[in-house]
């Protein structure tokens, strides 16, 4: 169970990094937008 929580949360991250390099690159598609502000408030960085 904790590995499970565990291969989650690595995997939220890496996607807020990845979507937080891509938005300083080019324009995040809608999606991933809604997607990267959710991820924003789950991590607590939405201040």
């Amino acid at each position: 169970m904790n590995e499970k929580v565990s291969d989650s949360i690595k995997f939220l991250l890496a996607e807020y990094r990845r979507l937080r390099k891509k938005k300083s690159k080019v324009k995040l598609t809608e999606s991933e937008e809604e997607t990267f502000r959710n991820l924003l408030k789950f991590l607590g960085k939405d201040k």
